[in-house]
């Protein structure tokens, strides 16, 4: 039987660190999932990461993955400038203090995924030999775009590279018209944790947990039954526009439930996950643990 944690990207409130705390204080939430922090987290000096460290670890957050962007510039991009990049990943995780990093699978023309295959898994290869020096799980990310973007692509990722572990987020594979059960069932063997947002399709429009297609409930059911320990959920809202969207999404943003600001879409979207957890037998103790 799984236990849930719930995360976040709260860089969906603000870019500012005190108003990303406020937010998730507020919501009871205990985990980051750190992506932009007054700029990208790669951009971070190691003074400012172990400023960043000492301010979470004063509120008690905890980080449970780097949102870092690695793997999504274009296959036919130049890798050694990625390398360095992915270096720096790497440093940020180890002085934030988390062993996951979300990675993703290189962005690949949908005609060219034959062409590219192999170029992908030597790329992710070398990646993966980097990260195990250090101790870091690489967790892939589906994404729109990329060679990992349907799940027959995450089946090969997963399949090919034993160290690879799978983030699902039914929300992607539901906006690029995939089946999100399929999605899941090809990820579940080597799940790591989940992304929460829904959306529906054709219209592509974002949703709050459970409102969408992304079948969450089910989804969640099946980690119940296949894992016996703890997975974070990490939250991301997606539904209100907010500063650092347009560099990290290629899409228009779409939402079907409007919000008047950024705190209340964070705070409608936490809700909503809660009630899932409460619908599905789960109660929250005392510790953020969410157990049956």
């Amino acid at each position: 039987m799984a236990q849930f944690i719930i995360s976040a990207f709260a860089d969906e409130v603000s870019p500012d660190l005190e108003a990303q705390i406020a937010a998730m204080e507020r919501n009871g939430i205990g985990y980051l999932e750190p992506r932009n922090i007054d700029g990208g987290i790669l951009t971070k000096t190691e003074e400012e990461l172990y400023a960043i460290r000492a301010r979470l670890d004063k509120a008690g957050i905890g980080i449970s993955s780097l949102g870092s962007p690695i793997g999504k510039y274009n296959i036919t991009d130049d890798f050694e400038p990625h390398m360095e990049d992915f270096k720096k990943a790497i440093k940020a995780c180890k002085i934030l203090g988390t062993h996951r990093m979300r990675i993703f699978s290189f962005f690949v023309n949908t005609n060219e995924l034959a062409t590219y295959r192999d170029e992908v898994h030597r790329r992710m290869e070398w990646m993966l030999d980097e990260a195990e020096k250090e101790g870091i799980l690489l967790c892939h990310e589906n994404e729109s775009k990329i060679y990992g973007q349907n799940p027959d692509e995450v089946a090969d990722l997963l399949a090919t590279h034993p160290r690879l572990k799978g983030i699902f987020d039914a929300a992607n594979f539901v906006r690029d018209g995939q089946d999100p059960v399929r999605g899941m069932d090809v990820t579940l063997p080597r799940l790591e944790y989940v992304h929460v947002k829904d959306a529906s399709y054709p219209d592509r429009k974002i949703w709050p947990v459970g409102m969408g297609q992304g079948d969450y409930e089910g989804a969640l059911k099946k980690v119940d039954a296949a894992y016996d320990g703890t997975v974070f959920l990490t939250l991301e809202p997606h539904l209100f526009p907010f500063d650092a969207y347009k560099n990290i999404d290629k899409h228009k943003l779409r939402v079907g439930v409007s919000y008047d600001s950024p705190d209340a879409a964070f705070d409608g979207a936490a809700g909503y996950l809660k009630n899932l957890l409460k619908k599905l037998g789960y109660h929250e103790e005392e510790n953020k643990l969410w157990k049956k």
